[in-house]
């Protein structure tokens, strides 16, 4: 088996050749491929995010309910199905055996808790 040199690298030292039929490790084939790899990273390295993100969401509806109190309204009410939603997705989240799965329930979590605080941001303006 002769030793060459990579394609396109004239300069190249003989000591440093590589086999011919070497090939580089796979690289992503795409923007959803590196998107779950990098979700399905930041969940094993960061196990207690889920955790965290449901704490989170509880505070944020106690938020919305004490905010009725204290508005005299019901408006602040209106962010609440969006926090329940994003909760519902944590728990397919947990539950998600492939990376396909967990891209897809933490992208919808992130996007129902991100309306909800845009509805909540907007309830503040018209309340206020």
């Amino acid at each position: 088996m002769p030793l060459t040199a990579p394609r396109g690298d004239e300069t190249a030292d003989p000591g440093e050749a590589v086999p011919a039929e070497t090939e580089p490790p796979a690289a992503p084939v795409g923007l959803v491929e590196l998107s779950e790899r990098v979700a399905a990273s930041v969940l094993t390295r960061f196990p207690w995010l889920i955790r965290a993100s449901e704490i989170l969401l509880a505070l944020f509806t106690l938020v919305c309910l004490v905010a009725v109190g204290t508005r005299l309204s019901a408006l602040p009410l209106l962010p609440i199905p969006l926090f329940v939603v994003a909760w519902l997705f944590l728990r397919r989240l947990r539950a998600a055996q492939t990376r396909a799965q967990q891209l897809r329930w933490s992208l919808l979590m992130a996007l129902a808790a991100m309306v909800g605080f845009w509805v909540m941001s907007v309830v503040a303006r018209w309340v206020s």
